[in-house]
């Protein structure tokens, strides 16, 4: 009697084991037919784009490495550059000091109590 529960059991976890093959195998199917529509739309809206371009005469902006291969960056936006990088620096240094402080008194925080700094 043992012997059939055991192979009653087997073969009802083979069954269930060839379903879930079958679901996967259909999952697989069904991502692959969603990644080619998505590809198909992404190239129809490139092409839009470019008809749309192409009509009211707008030229792609040069890349990066463009603007400076050719020298375009003029001395004052990299000054403006330099300066907003330092500010950043400057603000991220206050934030890990901010964060070493809570960290401190972390104990004597209580959330959603709101009061007097």
């Amino acid at each position: 009697m043992a012997k059939e529960t055991m192979k009653e059991m087997l073969k009802t976890i083979d069954a269930k084991v060839s379903h879930l093959e079958d679901i996967c195998a259909d999952d697989r199917t069904f991502i692959i037919k969603l990644v080619k529509q998505t590809n198909e739309i992404v190239k129809f809206l490139q092409n839009l784009e470019l008809d749309i371009d192409e009509q009211y005469g707008i030229e792609a902006p040069p890349s990066f490495t463009d603007v400076i291969d050719r020298n375009e960056l003029s001395e004052k936006r990299m000054i403006e550059v330099k300066e907003l990088l330092e500010e950043f620096k400057a603000k991220s240094s206050d934030l890990k000091e901010f964060e070493e402080e809570l960290k401190k008194h972390k104990d004597k925080l209580t959330p959603g109590q709101v009061g007097d700094a």
